[in-house]
Order: C-alpha cells, then sequence, then structure tokens
C-alpha cells in the first residue's frame, strides 16, 4: 500500500485493522480503501470516524459515494455495516448506539440516494457503442465493445471473453460457441453456451484478428508493438497469446478517456446490450417484458433470480419511457 492511500482514510489505523481483522485479499482492501477514501471528506468535515455518525451523518455520505447502480451502494453500506459492527465490538462506540448503517438493508430505502445523473448516461445505444468501438485506434480495443455489447460476459475476470477463439464463431449462423471454461479463482465449470452476434461485431472479430500492430499514443508520442500471433481473438503484446484479465479493463478505459466517455465501463456496456435486444425482442418478435428479460438474461448468462430480473425489467422500462 502507498503513503498517499493510507492518507486519504480518516482514522487509517482503525480501518485498516479491521481489514485485516476481515481477511481481506489485496484486491478487496483497495477497493475498500477507495470506498473509505470517498468517505474521509465528511469524516474530516465532522472530525468523527463513520461509526460514530448519526442517521443524517448518513445519510451525507451514501450521497457522497454517488452510486450508480442498486448493487454498488448495498454493497458500499454492506462494508460500512460490517465496519461498524466491528467498532462496536471492539469498545470504540457504546452497544446502546447501535449501527446506524442496518437502517439502509432495503432497496426502497436506499434508491433515493442514488446518482441519476451517472444512471441517464449508463445505457448507451447499439451504434454509440458500434461506433465507440469503431474509433477505437485498435480493433483488438475496439472488439472488446461489441462483444459485451451482444452478450459475452464481462464476469469472472472476463474469462468468456479471453477465452473465444476464432474457430469459435460461426461466421453463417452469426454465432460464438463459448467452450466449457473453469473459473480461475473457484475452479467451478462453467458450461458450454452459445451466444448470437451482429454483422458488425463479425467485422470487428475479423479486423481484430488480422491486426499485427498495436497503437499507444500518449500526447503527441505514438508507439507501435508487435501484437501476438495466436487464435485468440483477444491478444496481448509480444508473447502474450492470450489477453490478461486486467487489460480489458484497461482498454476499455483507454477508449473512455479518448472519447471522452466518463461512464463507459465493463457493467454499463453489459447493460446498454441487455436493454437493446430486450426491446428488440419485445417489438420485433412480439414478446411481452417479462418474457423477453427471461431470453436476455439467458444471452448474457445472468443467473436467474428475482432480483436480477427486477434489475433488468427496470432498466428497460427506464429506456423505454426516455
Amino acid at each position: 500500500m502507498s503513503k498517499s492511500e493510507e492518507d486519504k482514510m480518516f482514522n487509517s489505523a482503525d480501518k485498516e485493522a479491521f481489514m485485516e481483522y476481515k481477511g481481506y485479499s489485496k484486491e478487496t482492501k483497495r477497493v475498500t480503501r477507495i470506498l473509505f477514501g470517498k468517505i474521509a471528506k465528511i469524516e474530516r468535515e465532522k472530525n468523527q470516524d463513520i461509526y460514530e455518525f448519526d442517521r443524517q451523518s448518513i445519510e451525507l455520505v451514501l450521497n457522497e459515494l454517488k452510486a450508480s447502480t442498486i448493487r454498488s451502494l448495498q454493497n458500499s453500506i454492506s462494508t460500512i455495516e460490517q465496519y461498524i459492527n466491528y467498532a462496536i465490538h471492539n469498545g470504540k462506540i457504546s452497544t446502546d448506539k447501535g449501527n446506524v448503517a442496518s437502517f439502509y438493508g432495503k432497496k426502497e430505502d436506499i434508491a433515493k440516494f442514488l446518482n441519476t445523473s451517472a444512471e441517464d448516461n449508463m445505457i448507451l445505444t447499439q451504434g454509440d457503442i458500434y461506433a465507440l468501438g469503431g474509433y477505437a485506434e485498435n480493433a483488438q480495443d475496439g472488439v472488446i465493445l461489441n462483444l459485451l455489447f451482444d452478450g459475452i460476459s464481462h464476469k469472472r475476470k472476463f474469462v468468456e471473453l479471453r477465452n473465444i477463439r476464432i474457430q469459435n464463431v460461426n461466421e453463417d449462423t452469426l454465432t460464438i460457441n463459448i467452450p466449457q471454461l473453469v473459473d480461475e479463482d473457484t475452479g467451478e465449470l462453467l458450461p458450454s453456451r452459445t451466444v448470437p452476434i451482429s454483422k458488425e461485431t463479425l467485422q470487428m472479430i475479423n479486423a481484430a484478428m488480422k491486426e499485427k500492430k498495436y497503437a499507444s499514443v500518449t500526447g503527441k508520442t505514438s508507439r507501435s508493438y508487435k501484437i501476438a500471433e495466436s487464435d485468440y481473438i483477444l491478444r496481448g503484446l509480444r508473447n502474450n497469446f492470450q489477453i490478461k484479465w486486467e487489460n480489458v479493463s484497461q482498454r476499455i478505459i483507454r477508449i473512455a478517456d479518448l472519447e471522452g466517455y466518463p461512464y463507459l465501463n465493463a457493467t454499463n456496456i453489459a447493460y446498454s446490450g441487455q436493454v437493446h435486444y430486450t426491446r428488440e425482442l419485445m417489438q420485433n418478435q412480439g414478446q411481452s417484458i417479462d418474457e423477453a428479460c427471461r431470453n436476455i438474461m439467458k444471452r448474457f448468462n445472468i443467473s436467474y433470480n428475482d432480483a436480477a430480473f427486477f434489475y433488468l425489467k427496470a432498466r428497460v422500462e427506464k429506456a423505454t419511457t426516455n
């Protein structure tokens, strides 16, 4: 951990001790420090640790987080609640005070804290996504947007995206046959499945396969690197025949920065595709919104549960009324 990361947190000793107590991984600690860094502004203004906050102060924090989805806000609240429980357990505050974060467990109670300006920018059209992919300096970057929009999963460190080979692409049926894969973290076997793609995505795949050099532009300086030769659609540089999962996010960020789309990330690219193809099923095939949502959940490999169905349906309804 760098000194600057520690400095961003208020009362960093307690927060570092909490993360050690929870046994967080290096990556989870990084994400948690970012969360505590956002909270620190209000903690410093009040000269109090968040475990000392009342409900009014906690609500200031929830607004300050500027979360764009219910799920991300729930995750942040869960971490805050666990941290306050840790403080109570270790005598930092009285047990009589209780855990104020526990009042914010229901979706309907926290929806008002969402950053609606960010949410409005989350859903992009098919034309927007395909244009951004086409504008990218490298087809190896641009094809990522097309594939995520069409239904390739971004979950489990982009395991689907990183393991597609050109022989998995069926040009006649416009589909990608994803083979059985293994979750690298859990060892779980992931069943094979088939994902439809558009003609535009097929064109981007072919362009990505033909690409031999990777352009990297910084300011006025441009450098070119050799792309590894292999049958993977997404390849690394030099001898990295298969792209690393960290590089996928970096390439999306690169497009977002260059094209001025601050909200562009793997999640809202997928959300945009889900909304587009749900509406397409409703308009072109006459499916009800419920039927279309269930079919799109399969296409995007979303495990079926009431919450996931609710989120997708709500996004579609919001996009339809705008």
